[in-house]
C-alpha cells in the first residue's frame, strides 16, 4: 500500500518537471536596467543614475542598457531590437560573442542607444545564438518615453 501511495505521489509529481521543459533556454535575463552612465567596478558594473522613462524626440538623449545574464556552457551571440510602439525596428545592439566556459555562467551586457526617440514607449527585444544556432527570443522589456 505504501509503495502505492508514492507511485501516486510521483505520478502527481511528473506532469510539472514535464512542464518545466517549455521554459528551457540556453540563457536567461536575471536583472535588466536601463542608466544615464556605468563604470565597471572590480568585475562589476555600477550605474549612475537608473530610470524606467526618457524623453522622446529628443536628439541628445543617450541611455544604457545593462543585461544581467545566466547562461549555459558554450557560445553565445546576444542582439537587441530596439522597436517603437508599433512594432517597427529603428536600432538594434549587437555584443560581441561570450564563451560560458560552465552552465550557470553569469555575464553583464552593457550597450548604448539613444538619438530622438519615438514617443509612446519603445521595445527592447532580446535574442541569443547559443554555439551558432538559430536566434532565440529570451526576453522583451519596455521602456517609457513621453514629452516633456
Amino acid at each position: 500500500l505504501r509503495n502505492l501511495a508514492v507511485i501516486c505521489l510521483l505520478g502527481l509529481l511528473l506532469p510539472g518537471f514535464a512542464g518545466a521543459g517549455k521554459y528551457r533556454q540556453a540563457a536567461y535575463v536575471t536583472n535588466l536596467y536601463f542608466a544615464n552612465q556605468i563604470t565597471t567596478e572590480a568585475d562589476s558594473v555600477q550605474p549612475d543614475q537608473v530610470f524606467n522613462q526618457l524623453k522622446a524626440g529628443d536628439p541628445g538623449v543617450s541611455a544604457f542598457i545593462v543585461l544581467n545574464l545566466l547562461m549555459d556552457k558554450g557560445e553565445h551571440r546576444f542582439e537587441v531590437d530596439i522597436l517603437d510602439k508599433e512594432g517597427t525596428l529603428f536600432d538594434k545592439l549587437k555584443f560581441d560573442s561570450v564563451l560560458a566556459n560552465q552552465d550557470d555562467w553569469r555575464y553583464t551586457a552593457t550597450g548604448q542607444f539613444g538619438g530622438e526617440l519615438p514617443e509612446g514607449g519603445i521595445f527592447f527585444k532580446i535574442y541569443d545564438s547559443h554555439n551558432a544556432g538559430a536566434k532565440e527570443v529570451i526576453g522583451t522589456v519596455r521602456l517609457m518615453t513621453a514629452q516633456w
